[in-house]
């Protein structure tokens, strides 16, 4: 059982170069390290300077290329919807933490009032190409 944990671990710290990636991804090595220089991922280094990609590397750089191959969105957009991703996790994380401080001090009704009573259900929606 022990083995298993840690084939998990080393699996979460696997890291990739960046032509194994750029295959892939079906993308040029070049298009990555843009993709690098713009600030949409930051692959670890290794001993000279190799750029060495994690899952959760990969993970960004396919919502990228999603964005800009498949949704036609600009680079400046990818730059909005990952900065505003980054604030809504941001955001989820705070929400838990402070449920996580109610539930302790007692105020489970509380939350459970927040949790049904606060949220608007809506239907799902889908994203439009716009041309």
């Amino acid at each position: 059982m022990q083995r298993q944990g840690q084939n998990m671990l080393e699996d979460e710290q696997a890291v990739f170069s960046i032509s194994l990636i750029a295959k892939m991804l079906h993308v040029h090595p070049q298009t990555l390290r843009f993709y690098e220089r713009a600030g949409f991922v930051k692959p670890m280094r290794a001993r000279g300077d190799t750029r060495l990609y994690s899952h959760q590397d990969i993970a960004r750089l396919r919502l990228v290329l999603y964005l800009t191959r498949d949704m036609g969105v600009n680079l400046a957009g990818v730059e909005i919807i990952l900065r505003m991703q980054h604030q809504l996790e941001f955001l989820q994380d705070e929400i838990d933490h402070l449920r996580q401080l109610l539930v302790a001090h007692g105020q489970q009704h509380d939350v459970e009032r927040v949790q049904t009573q606060a949220l608007i259900k809506a239907a799902p929606r889908k994203l439009v190409k716009v041309k």
